[in-house]
């Protein structure tokens, strides 16, 4: 794997440095937490395309998290690390080694079921992880932007009004609190120690290289399997899904466009209940036949609808390009190639 030097860069690619000097003089140094996960790895791969960054990727992989979701990883203006954002020692070697401007903190334990079962691991990554980069950051003192990456669920799903960036945050279980309590740790280090940190909320987000433990990945995978659909209590949880490409682009513009110390929504659209997500699913991909259901207890408390706005996104010239048909095709078509054998 490549190691960013400038004596590397003259060394071994002498002839591309000359012809691209000046690009090269100002690329910024990104480093991505968690940038062999799903979300994570979209914005890797997307950042890589525009040749404006180096990439250092901060991963401890985890099981939902894979080197190939890189799609180029010899790329020359990207560096994989592995090792845990709880290791202070660790992540503040890698801000000062390789002289990083833009910290993207994609890395969390998110699935919520687990996160009933067992609670205090997410406290530990979530919060505890999220406390140690925002440390490094401060004591780095040299940071262009913290970009923090959370979730709709932290406002919880009181009210029927959609909920505004300064919406009061109501989470529901472990996992959304844990996420609440990292946003208040960015939030106090911008106002105390004037870290220039932006956060964004998103919608559920769906595609390819998600783990199969979501909802949609994890309906496909079964159909692929013969198997029936787990659904959680009666399925008329309201969910509104968005697919990652357009999410990725969300947050390049954000990073780029996006006022230090705001909070922006992704937001979607396409809202469908769980039941009425399990019948297009099948319908694209079960030709006739019934609709093959198995019912399991709910969690002990379901959220039963996250309604955000997304008006300060949008004018910031953001639109959500991939219709909910158009990316379902997509997500099927890759979990159709890649299931098997991709997390192994």
């Amino acid at each position: 794997m490549c190691i960013f030097t400038e004596t590397h860069l003259l060394c071994t690619q002498s002839s591309y440095w000359f012809k691209h000097k000046e690009n090269i003089k100002y690329m910024k140094n990104v480093l991505v937490t968690g940038g062999c996960g799903f979300i994570g790895s979209n914005f890797v791969n997307a950042l890589l395309e525009t040749k404006k960054y180096k990439v250092y990727n901060l991963d401890c992989l985890n099981y939902c998290s894979s080197k190939k979701n890189i799609d180029n990883p010899e790329n020359p203006y990207y560096k994989f690390i592995l090792g845990n954002i709880t290791n202070k020692d660790l992540v503040r070697n890698v801000m000062t080694t390789y002289g990083i401007d833009i910290v993207v903190h994609f890395a969390a334990q998110s699935h919520v079921d687990t996160s009933f079962s067992n609670p205090l691991s997410y406290t530990n990554d979530n919060i505890y992880g999220t406390h140690v980069i925002l440390e490094c950051c401060k004591d780095y003192g040299n940071l262009d932007l913290f970009l923090h990456i959370s979730t709709d669920e932290v406002y919880g799903d009181f009210g029927d009004d959609k909920k505004t960036e300064t919406a009061v945050l109501c989470p529901t279980n472990p996992y959304s609190a844990t996420k609440a309590a990292a946003e208040l740790l960015v939030k106090s280090y911008y106002y105390s120690f004037g870290i220039p940190i932006i956060i964004t909320r998103s919608n559920n987000v769906y595609g390819p290289r998600q783990y199969i433990e979501k909802v949609i990945p994890k309906f496909i995978n079964q159909l692929l399997n013969n198997e029936s659909l787990t659904i959680h209590g009666c399925g008329s949880s309201q969910r509104s899904f968005v697919y990652v490409d357009d999410v990725v682009e969300a947050i390049q513009l954000i990073m780029t466009e996006g006022k230090r110390g705001e909070v922006y929504n992704i937001g979607s659209d396409d809202e469908m209940s769980v039941m009425e997500l399990a019948n297009y699913i099948s319908s694209k991909m079960i030709k006739r036949g019934p609709i093959p259901l198995r019912y399991e207890t709910d969690r002990p408390y379901n959220d039963k609808r996250y309604f955000i706005c997304d008006k300060k996104l949008r004018k910031l010239g953001w639109n959500p390009k991939t219709s909910f048909s158009s990316g379902l095709d997509k997500t099927i078509e890759w979990y159709t190639q890649n299931v098997g054998n991709h997390w192994r």
